[in-house]
């Protein structure tokens, strides 16, 4: 599947041909976030914290014969205004590539099927263990305290904040050994 571009804001998007799909993915991102307690609402932010920036990233993922299959909407966390004391850490392992070629030649030895799996709200599932505060976009947020635009507290990662990749490596590197007592 490949992911087409959309609007370049979420004004942009509700005022599109295709509209009610933006609302539509537009609120199910809201509710996603909701459901795994991402932000806890908060009437002020304590001075002296960071609050952070945010945007949309908006775009359709299109199947091989170029119909739309999804519209997808991510709320992302703008960790260009994070500054040192926000995030102590933000180094991620990433995988080599040889060891992605000795699992495929050990998968082809063997006759084994590789699937693909996909966590469409991975980020959003890592306990956050510094204290970010971000004002959220306009929208049908559930603010107790009345805010057009909510300030809130993270509870869990965003994309593009400094530390998420860490955090979701450190979740997944914690459940292999762990959980499944895999050895590294």
């Amino acid at each position: 599947m490949m992911i087409e571009q959309g609007p370049k804001t979420d004004r942009a998007a509700l005022d599109a041909e295709d509209a009610e799909q933006w609302k539509e993915a537009i609120g199910n991102e809201m509710a996603t976030m909701q459901r795994h307690e991402v932000v806890t609402f908060v009437e002020k932010v304590p001075e002296g914290a960071s609050i952070i920036g945010n945007r949309w990233v908006i775009g359709r993922k299109l199947m091989a014969n170029g119909t739309i299959d999804t519209w997808k909407v991510r709320l992302v966390g703008r960790g260009d205004f994070q500054k040192p004391g926000d995030y102590y850490d933000i180094t991620s392992p990433v995988i080599d590539s040889a060891s992605i070629r000795l699992a495929l030649a050990h998968a082809t030895k063997h006759d084994l099927e590789i699937a693909v799996l996909d966590i469409p709200t991975d980020f959003l599932g890592c306990p956050l263990h510094e204290t970010l505060y971000m004002r959220l976009p306009e929208g049908e947020w559930p603010d107790p305290y009345g805010h057009t635009r909510p300030l809130v507290k993270l509870n869990k990662t965003l994309y593009g904040i400094m530390q998420a990749n860490l955090e979701y490596y450190e979740e997944v590197f914690d459940f292999i050994v762990d959980d499944l007592g895999l050895q590294v």
